[in-house]
């Protein structure tokens, strides 16, 4: 079997590449800068509970912390969603992928804030995985046999 990816496959994958790795370093440095500063040390995941309640130094690192967790809680949908939909539609499929990397940096920074309210500033990344989930999972089910 051969495969032909589109012409312009090359905008899906710069967006899943650099994109997803600007990203995911920009929330690992992140979170490593939180937890020198809340000394928090290797290999908690996380300040204790009744710490971050009194500590903000420690709140922040436990927001940061999960902000991060999130986004990779997230990655393997966004991934296949970008891909797939990319080998139909690639520049809106690396449209859609650049928003919701820019929506994943706002809800980072806001959330990295130690104001969980803040993550909401990322709320526009779904305008961006949406359409791409929405669309390969289209393409998915109606490509079934039981639907030929």
């Amino acid at each position: 079997m051969q495969l032909t990816l589109p012409a312009d496959f090359a905008y899906v994958t710069a967006v899943g590449t650099v994109g997803v790795y600007g990203l995911l370093q920009f929330a690992t440095i992140k979170v490593s800068r939180a937890r020198k500063t809340a000394q928090v040390g290797y290999p908690a995941p996380y300040a204790e509970n009744a710490v971050a309640e009194r500590d903000t130094k420690a709140k922040i690192f436990n927001c940061t912390q999960r902000a991060h967790a999130n986004t990779l809680e997230n990655l393997p949908i966004f991934l296949i969603s970008l891909f797939h939909s990319g080998l139909y539609h690639p520049r809106a499929a690396a449209v859609g992928g650049l928003i919701w990397i820019l929506g994943r940096f706002a809800y980072v920074q806001g959330y990295a804030s130690g104001d969980p309210k803040q993550r909401q500033r990322g709320m526009f990344q779904y305008l961006g995985i949406l359409p791409l989930f929405l669309f390969s999972s289209y393409k998915a089910i109606s490509s079934l046999p039981i639907f030929a």
